[in-house]
């Protein structure tokens, strides 16, 4: 890399070289040459922090491969210009050991330990050092908001600490190891949108102030070298392709000395640019490749660097693929189906658009998707051709020319709209479509007698018509007192459940409710005295993981039964209630994590009928 001083100082310190019968014999304080410091093992970059936490992987373990070509060059400075002068070190070669482990889907640990095999060059500074161990590395890194891996954009931020060596052994190699820690607080912005995967660091980097010095016969002792505290930014951005498990993309580290003559300077700068491609081989082993360019140097800073790495980096599955497709089955519109990422929810993790009849109609809107449509298709049903004149195949009495459901008989009560057809009830609140005024807007709880099928006006939607509901602007629940009905409460009537929203709290291990939870439990009674429109209503209880499934099948509908039973000793007939547990069959959240435990604990309220709606 670069290595700039003083014109004068440089000049004596060439000509003093040149005309030398023998090497000059090097005096320095020394410090860490190496700049490059590996990401966490595991992570899709090299120098760019991407940081992942424990809902990729728990752990990962790896070594980096870091070939330097000129590191370290003495030169002269001449009018906005670097000469180079020679090759202080022309080649270093070094193994990163690297660890990572990470806990509560929040923290990061990481380490990483340079074990230097190789330092070459044209100075007595870099001969004969033989194999030296770098400073280790230390790092934290927490989670601050969204996830790196999982969200198009997340921030982080960490502290690196590096342990000083020569402080302890000062035998060491002077360009391998500093006299004093060095410190790294950050921050990393990153995420994964579509295709890109992006990453930006930004942090300042705490180092005492160090010099490398070089006397040459017939010359004073001259600095040779010269490092201190630095801002350092990154930047890096790959194509991610996680269903084939690669990326590949640049990765640009930057940074600039904040103290000294050199500080904020062309001169007090470095800017190294890599390419990288990596691959993860079974979801297990993580492999990378990369060749680096310096264009800025620093000491430390090549002109050219080749790095390979390798990591046992095991990914934890935490959605599930039934059909493979790399598509997590909440996600995916056909979870037993090979598909491809289209974007759209209802064709997401299909497969692309068929046509097996290839009369140029889509299956998915072909009527008659095994037969092609023909030279006479038929206008009333899209990719089907033309039936005989006398046919009927659903025997309902419609000619199948006539009919538009020619392969459903049209039943006791057809639709008037559509010949041969059976009336339909498009939001299913049980009035048929040509009598409903609102085919696609359930009636409700509260049906609007004077038009078939709608809703009473309900404009905060809480289920309390607006003349019934005391605060009809603000979303509330229904109570038997007229001044408090449809005000806001510790229920809600939302998606067919009645929600509570405070949790129900029971003695530990026990069906026994606490009495902290009454007020809630009040307010679910209120509701249904309020809105006698619900028939049924079934009472769910649920556990976390922890304990034996027949245990908790057995607690859980116990605590659903004791809750059954608080509300009919508070004006609830129990002809509307059922009772039902289903143990930790149905979590809701991570079982991994405390906060997961505690929402999988709970009572829920589902609505199973109203006077519109049959009981199922």
């Amino acid at each position: 890399m670069r290595l700039a001083t003083k014109i004068s100082l440089a000049s004596v310190l060439a000509g003093a070289f040149l005309a030398a019968p023998a090497p000059a014999e090097a005096q320095n304080r020394g410090f860490q040459l190496n700049r490059f410091e590996p990401t966490a093992a595991g992570e899709w970059s090299f120098g760019v922090d991407h940081p992942w936490f424990s809902s990729i992987r728990f752990f990962a373990a790896g070594i980096t491969l870091n070939y330097a070509h000129k590191p370290y060059v003495l030169g002269v400075q001449r009018d906005g210009s670097f000469d180079e002068q020679q090759g202080i070190v022309s080649h270093q070669l070094i193994t990163h050991v690297d660890l990572a482990g990470s806990f509560l889907d929040r923290v990061l640990i990481t380490g990483s330990l340079p074990v230097i095999w190789l330092t070459r060059g044209d100075n007595p500074l870099s001969s004969d050092q033989g194999i030296a161990a770098g400073d280790p590395r230390l790092g934290v890194t927490g989670r601050i908001w969204g996830q790196p891996y999982g969200d198009a954009f997340s921030v982080s931020a960490g502290l690196n600490v590096w342990i000083p060596l020569r402080q302890f052994n000062q035998d060491l190699p002077s360009t391998s190891s500093d006299q004093a820690a060095r410190v790294l607080p950050r921050v990393i912005f990153a995420g994964v949108w579509q295709r890109l995967l992006w990453s930006a660091t930004f942090g300042f980097l705490y180092r005492p102030e160090a010099i490398a010095t070089l006397t040459a016969p017939d010359a004073p002792p001259g600095e040779a070298g010269r490092v201190g505290s630095e801002l350092q930014f990154g930047i890096a951005a790959s194509y991610f392709n996680q269903e084939k498990r690669f990326a590949v993309g640049p990765e640009v580290l930057i940074a600039a000395t904040a103290t000294g003559k050199d500080a904020f300077t062309r001169y007090g700068a470095s800017m190294e640019m890599l390419l990288a491609g990596h691959y993860n081989i079974a979801n297990m082993i993580q492999t990378g490749l990369a060749l680096g360019l310096g264009f800025v140097r620093e000491p430390g800073t090549p002109d050219f660097r080749l790095l390979a790495r390798i990591a046992y980096a095991p990914s934890r599955k935490t959605d599930r693929d039934s059909d493979g497709d790399g598509i997590a089955d909440r996600d995916d519109a056909c979870p037993l189906v090979p598909g491809i990422r289209t974007g759209s929810p209802a064709t997401h993790g299909c497969p692309p658009a068929s046509d097996r009849d290839g009369d140029g109609v889509p299956d998915a809107a072909d009527l008659c998707p095994d037969v092609p449509h023909g030279r006479n298709p038929d206008p009333a049903r899209t990719g089907c051709p033309l039936p005989p004149p006398e046919s009927d195949r659903d025997g309902d009495g419609v000619k199948d020319r006539e009919d538009r459901c020619p392969e459903t008989p049209q039943g006791s009560i057809p639709d008037p709209t559509r010949p041969g057809c059976p009336a339909e009830d498009t939001d299913k609140d049980g009035v048929l479509d040509h009598q409903d005024m609102c085919r696609t807007v359930p009636a409700g709880l509260n049906p609007d007698a004077a038009k078939p099928g709608c809703p009473l006006p309900d404009r905060d939607r809480d289920n309390v018509p607006d003349h019934r509901d005391a605060c009809p602007d603000v979303a509330g629940a229904p109570h038997p007192d007229p001044e408090k009905n449809g005000c806001p409460s510790l229920v809600e009537i939302k998606g067919g459940k009645l929600m509570i929203l405070k949790p129900v709290f029971f003695a530990t291990d026990r069906d026994v409710i606490l009495p902290q939870s009454f007020p809630v439990l009040q307010a679910v009674a209120n509701a249904l005295q309020a809105t006698l429109s619900i028939q049924k209503l079934r009472i769910e209880g649920h556990t976390d993981i922890l304990g034996s499934l027949a245990h908790n099948m057995d607690l859980s509908n116990r605590r659903a039964k004791s809750v059954m039973k608080w509300l009919t000793q508070n004006g609830i007939a129990a002809s509307r209630l059922e009772a039902l547990g289903f143990g930790p069959t149905r979590p809701i959240d991570s079982n991994e994590t405390n906060e997961g435990r505690a929402r999988n604990r709970r009572v829920e309220f589902i609505i199973l009928s109203t006077a519109s709606q049959p009981q199922q």
